[in-house]
């Protein structure tokens, strides 16, 4: 069979998400571009995502697009003539969407293999169109509503997923599970992190008030799907501050929750990207309380910068956070357990620490990009 030539390699990117969104889609999309630039080079490097207020770079493509009512921030990209005549080696998407939509039709008429990484599963996140139903339907209406839709997004997610020649999930939890929704052809790839940035910074404790107190906190995107209410009725029982850092959609109602709690609860909206090791840094512990996450790159970041995670014993995060090595589990909803957990994790905190950085290096993106090299030339010659 004929050899690829690597460097000549053109890798075209199709997303659902870009800048200036803030998540973790987003910020791999990134750092895979980045590393992936230092092998192809950077002018075979294209990502073409929905059009915003973020300007790209030559190779940084946007699309025509409109915004997504049901998920605010979100926007779904059209037809496009920039798609109609790429020049492409692999199709790389990173979305169930708009994105897969143009990524499987753009692989199928230039004839290359077509990949897809199984970032968000979508079925969990119908709280949404039926919260902006509740107020005309009925709860048990409303229920129904939410079955089908969730029913009828599985559907979407297994069709666009059996469509590609190869999935990567960044667990094996995520494996797993599409595996028992009969998705073959699934291979497990951490998404990766930036350990070059994501390292213990103790030269200032800028995030907290008080510097004598206890300290843990949560960062992410603030929605509902990832029960921050666990953390904030934490905030009864812990002597010490609750710092949340990001933004979304439910950050107003978190707000508010909080305010009737404790005082002791700080948001302090979107950290830019690079100070966020500062802010692992000043934390005792993350604690994680989301139940979708298919890696839980956030936790992956706080371990790299020696922050030990207590999360919810639910998906990814069974896996991500090893128990009793680099933080806890608690089952979600449970405030008590996971206050006892907190407490056991104060006990063994410098065991933990040391545990958590050696964990960490071994999701380093440069690993990531090794085992993408690899499966872009096998797929790229098997596809000949």
């Amino acid at each position: 069979m004929k050899n690829f030539n690597l460097e000549t390699m053109r890798i075209g990117f199709f997303t659902d998400t870009y800048f200036s969104q803030v998540n973790g889609v987003t910020y791999t999309i990134d750092l895979w571009k980045r590393e992936l630039a230092k092998i192809y080079k950077e002018k075979n490097i294209f990502v073409f995502y929905p059009n915003s207020e973020y300007k790209g770079s030559t190779n940084e493509i946007s699309l025509p697009s409109v915004k997504f009512p049901l998920y605010g921030g979100y926007k779904i990209s059209l037809p496009s003539a920039k798609l109609l005549n790429l020049n492409l080696d692999v199709v790389h998407i990173h979305g169930l969407y708009s994105s897969a939509i143009f990524g499987i039709s753009v692989a199928k008429k230039l004839k290359i293999p077509c990949i897809i990484t199984y970032h968000t599963p979508t079925h969990l996140y119908t709280h949404y169109a039926t919260n902006l139903m509740s107020s005309y339907f009925s709860r048990s209406s409303t229920k129904k509503i939410s079955a089908v839709l969730q029913k009828g997004l599985m559907k979407w997610e297994k069709f666009v997923l059996k469509s590609c020649d190869l999935i990567t999930v960044p667990s094996n939890v995520i494996a797993g599970y599409l595996k028992e929704q009969g998705i073959e052809n699934v291979k497990v790839i951490s998404n990766g992190i930036d350990i070059n940035l994501f390292k213990e910074d103790t030269r200032q404790r800028n995030f907290q008030k008080d510097k004598n107190k206890l300290c843990i906190g949560y960062c992410g995107r603030i929605g509902i799907e990832k029960h921050l209410e666990d953390l904030i009725f934490l905030a009864k029982k812990f002597d010490g501050e609750i710092l949340i850092a990001g933004e979304g959609p439910a950050k107003k109602y978190y707000k508010q929750m909080a305010n009737k709690i404790s005082k002791n609860i700080k948001f302090l909206g979107r950290i830019p990207h690079e100070e966020l090791p500062k802010f692992y840094s000043c934390l005792d512990f993350l604690v994680f309380p989301s139940v979708v996450e298919t890696q839980g790159l956030v936790a992956l970041e706080a371990m790299a910068c020696g922050t030990p995670v207590i999360g919810a014993d639910a998906m990814a995060l069974k896996e991500t956070i090893l128990a009793g090595k680099t933080g806890y589990l608690y089952k979600s909803g449970d405030v008590y357990e996971l206050f006892t957990k907190l407490q056991n994790g104060y006990k063994n905190r410098e065991i933990l620490t040391k545990n958590c950085v050696d964990e960490a290096r071994k999701h380093s993106v440069e690993n990531t990009v090794k085992e993408l090299r690899k499966i872009y030339e096998k797929i790229k010659t098997e596809k000949k």
